[in-house]
């Protein structure tokens, strides 16, 4: 990563970094037992990597977590890209013995250039970032760095403080 980010950087070619998690893969794991939840890692991997071109890095990134490193991909080809993914996993029939497990994942991207990324670290976070909020909003979706919203604080009707009487 460090070396695609300084190679790209340096002569303003386009990079997206695409972040993934499988949705509720502990659950998988629970419900399903662990042997399940390694065919469905081992499923996932081989039918994402028919959907990556040749010249991108499709990676284990950890537990239930992969990443796509598109080369010469901006943005939105990023979020073709993903969103492939997306529908694909999610149409996947994964049958593991006679059962069949439902699986989706949620995905965040990067891309470079941006004025906000500076470092393979930064660019490494922002996907984690944009990741995180495709989890926090529903699961099951895209979110592109950048777009990323902040949850509204609850409002607290006046006058219901700790003193207040009632239920």
């Amino acid at each position: 990563l460090e070396k695609e980010f300084a190679y790209a950087a340096s002569r303003g070619a386009p990079l997206a970094l695409i972040f993934l998690d499988i949705d509720y893969f502990k659950r998988i794991n629970d419900t399903h037992g662990h042997p399940a939840g390694d065919f469905v890692l081992s499923e996932l991997s081989q039918l994402m990597a028919t959907l990556v071109r040749t010249e991108d890095v499709l990676a284990r990134f950890g537990g239930a977590e992969f990443t796509v490193l598109c080369r010469g991909t901006d943005l939105e080809g990023a979020r073709i890209v993903a969103d492939r993914l997306r529908r694909t996993v999610e149409a996947h029939t994964f049958s593991f013995g006679a059962k069949t497990i439902p699986v989706t994942i949620s995905l965040g991207i990067a891309a470079i250039p941006d004025t906000a990324i500076v470092d393979h670290a930064q660019f490494l976070a922002a996907s984690d970032k944009a990741l995180y909020e495709a989890k926090r909003t529903g699961r099951n979706r895209v979110c592109v760095h950048g777009t990323e919203t902040t949850p509204k604080p609850v409002k607290r009707p006046t006058g219901s403080g700790p003193s207040s009487s009632g239920p």
